[in-house]
């Protein structure tokens, strides 16, 4: 039988000659490398921290970047894994935690990279504080969870 590919992020399986995932465009790795790299992120998410705190859910790609992101500001951070389903229809979940007391420090770094990365969130959150929609510069109150000419949706209520 021929050896596979699979994606680290969403589990999708390729053929050997496929680098990269059609769906999320991660590297693939062999089989054999995927677990290896669960087992080092479990060995990592074991290092001890002062009360760990969830700062940051999502991809292995993306979870990982924000480690390193994390670990060059030289706040130390684990990356733990929960497996997916068993049916292998779901990914694992990947979280970023760090210590109760590094936590507001993490994520202001977290959201200083972001801004650099993604320049047009910090002039979007300019303009919402102008009392301006990003979208289309209408004018919108600060009380207003929608823009009133385009429906950009301003403010997400959780309930």
């Amino acid at each position: 039988m021929k050896e596979v590919k699979i994606c680290p992020d969403c589990l999708a399986e390729y053929f050997p000659q496929i680098e990269t995932c059609a769906d999320c465009g991660s590297a693939l790795m062999l089989p054999e490398e995927v677990k290896k790299m669960k087992e080092e992120i479990t060995l990592s998410a074991d290092q001890a921290l002062k009360s760990p705190v969830v700062i940051r859910e999502g991809s292995l790609k993306w979870v990982n970047e924000l480690f390193d992101v994390l670990r060059n500001s030289s706040i130390p951070c684990v990356v733990s894994t929960d497996d997916g389903c068993k049916k292998s229809c779901c990914g694992d979940t990947y979280r970023l935690l760090v210590s109760a007391d590094d936590s507001v420090k993490a994520n202001e770094r977290i959201e200083r990279y972001c801004g650099e990365i993604y320049p047009e969130i910090k002039a979007s959150q300019e303009m919402i504080s102008q009392g301006q929609c990003p979208a289309c510069g209408c004018t919108v109150g600060s009380d207003r969870t929608e823009c009133p000419d385009c429906g950009l949706v301003l403010l997400i209520i959780e309930s």
